[in-house]
């Protein structure tokens, strides 16, 4: 029962290892892991310091960027996600995700004492999944409280954004020529989409300026799945608004409905668009964005209220949140 989540630890100690200072003890001297341990109390310990230290000396040590911190945390959530991700849909092992998601969020939660939003949004989320009856709906519930957790961190380096005034109404009124009609775009025949922004990469698909993943040995055949993939499941695109305006960036995520084990697929949304690249059963689908500026009750299953009826072949469903 640790294994999963001493690997979630463990993967997000990794990531967090290159923000570390090179004043580490002898290596010769420590066994592998609990060097990572020592660097990362260090390192914890730092960033408590922070809301208490108003200058640096010039000669002394320098202290983490906090923004930077942050990100590593978000970059490390999301590979943690991502891997709980491919246990739930891929091998159905829904208590490997679970376990996966909680050692991520336990091994993160000491390190963001200066973000006590995000501890609680932990603690909530953590405390919520034990209260839930099988391993399915736990390992989903952190699902949810990872991209919170993740969100939250964002949000918090974002810079404030300053309202656009509105142009000073002309004294006089000034006559315009009648502009010239703008013709109709062509559907892109690969993307059956008008706009001629690409779609935006499915987050899961592999980044090339990342190292290659060391594949694991053949595990043992599953049990047939009771909700298999049909050979006329299709992907899915479409134009995402906010209040009528493209959404710059987000996550679009759907989770089917009437499943003895619910599907879960995330894709990412840019300028306003986004496309699955993963085959998409056909069904009734709830529909969930996390992004800045999204209200609440659009970032949960129990509150969307959006629902999608995919049928077999390529389809297209546009969304405008309000």
């Amino acid at each position: 029962m640790l294994g999963r989540p001493l690997a979630g630890m463990l993967l997000t100690l990794l990531l967090v290892g290159p923000l570390l200072a090179d004043d580490a003890p002898p290596r010769d001297k420590l066994a592998g892991l609990e060097v990572r341990m020592w660097e990362w109390r260090r390192l914890r310990n730092q960033i408590d310091m922070l809301p208490l230290t108003g200058m640096i000396v010039a000669d002394g040590p320098k202290l983490p960027d906090v923004s930077a911190f942050d990100k590593l945390v978000v970059d490390a959530l999301r590979e943690v996600h991502n891997r709980g991700a491919d246990l739930y849909n891929t091998t159905r092992d829904f208590d490997g995700a679970f376990r996966t998601y909680q050692g991520g969020l336990v091994a993160v939660k000491p390190l963001l004492n200066h973000r006590p939003e995000a501890q609680k949004l932990i603690e909530d989320g953590l405390a919520a999944a034990d209260k839930e009856p099988t391993p399915a709906r736990k390992a989903f519930k952190l699902h949810e409280t990872i991209e919170a957790v993740r969100k939250s961190l964002k949000d918090a380096n974002e810079p404030p954004i300053k309202p656009i005034k509105p142009d000073p109404k002309p004294v006089e009124p000034v006559v315009e020529p009648k502009p010239k009609p703008i013709k109709p775009i062509e559907p892109d025949p690969k993307t059956k989409s008008k706009d001629p922004v690409e779609p935006a990469p499915n987050p899961k698909a592999k980044d090339p300026t990342e190292p290659k993943k060391t594949k694991e040995p053949a595990e043992p055949k599953k049990p047939k799945d009771p909700n298999p993939v049909s050979a006329k499941s299709t992907g899915i695109t479409g134009k995402l608004t906010l209040k009528g305006q493209p959404l710059a960036a987000g996550e679009l995520t759907i989770v089917s409905l009437g499943l003895a084990q619910p599907r879960v697929y995330s894709t990412a949304v840019k300028e306003g668009s986004y496309s699955f690249a993963e085959v998409i059963p056909p069904g009734k689908y709830v529909v969930i964005v996390a992004a800045k500026g999204i209200p609440e009750k659009f970032q949960t299953t129990t509150s969307s209220g959006i629902m999608i009826d995919v049928k077999a072949g390529a389809s297209s469903h546009d969304f405008d949140l309000k």
